[in-house]
């Protein structure tokens, strides 16, 4: 399934929902194997605020809740992220 997501590694591929050997949820780029990028988390449009990496991902802990965070190792940003508020304004 196809998020719409621009890759943000080669620019040309999407960001497809995909599930592995075992049964896991991955997004990976749609131009594979030309393009390897890959992540566990929902990605989403927009930058990261800190280091400008082109998308950010949705993840979900018990201990923080549901974040937009930066798929990046070395950045730390996260935000709180409300999904089922924006769709229900959405909705009205």
């Amino acid at each position: 399934m196809d998020t719409g997501v621009t890759c943000p590694k080669c620019n040309k591929g999407t960001m497809l929902k995909r599930k592995s050997r075992r049964g896991k949820i991955f997004y990976s780029c749609s131009t594979y194997p030309d393009c390897d990028y890959a992540v566990w988390n929902e990605p989403v449009e927009g930058p990261c605020p800190d280091c400008n990496w082109p998308i950010l991902t949705v993840k979900t802990t018990k201990k923080r809740g549901t974040e937009r965070v930066c798929p990046q190792q070395d950045c730390k940003f996260a935000q709180p992220y409300e999904l089922e508020a924006a769709e229900d304004s959405e909705s009205d």
